[in-house]
């Protein structure tokens, strides 16, 4: 009866994620490479596979393939919003709540950011839960490094959309 137990209640808690992940389509990925060096592969997944602007849920899943410290990300992240001039009064506060989430990664770790219908940013290390940021603006702009027109890596953003993007009224997964 116990094992019975433990199993239910283990199900229930996996069931959220497992069912988030198995419901979600690929839009698109693609692969950063820096000169003779491949960084991270990356990857675009919404509920129906296609993308529309500032609709949720959607995922964005990066699997590094080279070591990073926490900081250099933050950092990276930091420089990234100051090159397409994005700016917002909180921008320093989340920058030091990715700090507090995020680890240091090595080679095979990925780090994947779910946008939910509540407009709550979380982010999974490895699958598991690292850390949320609820504030409503932050998942926008932190997509925005790779899928905003002003990105550094224009290439990446048209992988990471491939041609699956529409600018329809949002038909919104979130009831």
């Amino acid at each position: 009866m116990i094992l019975r137990t433990l199993i239910v209640l283990s199900l229930l808690f996996a069931a959220p994620n497992a069912l988030a992940s198995s419901s979600f389509k690929q839009v698109g990925k693609a692969r950063l490479n820096v000169l003779f060096w491949s960084v991270y592969d990356i990857e675009l997944l919404t509920p129906d596979g296609l993308y529309i602007p500032n609709r949720i849920p959607l995922k964005l899943k990066i699997t590094y393939l080279r070591d990073f410290s926490a900081k250099g990300l933050v950092n990276r992240t930091r420089e990234e919003w100051a090159e397409q001039g994005l700016s917002h009064p909180d921008s320093e506060q989340w920058l030091s709540q990715l700090l507090k989430i995020w680890p240091d990664i090595k080679e095979g770790d990925s780090l994947e950011l779910y946008v939910d219908c509540s407009n709550t940013s979380q982010f999974f290390f490895n699958d598991q839960l690292a850390g949320s940021i609820k504030d409503k603006d932050f998942g926008s702009s932190f997509l925005a490094i790779w899928l905003s027109e002003k990105t550094s890596q224009p290439n990446m953003r048209s992988k990471l959309l491939a041609g699956k993007t529409t600018s329809e009224p949002e038909n919104s997964f979130c009831r």
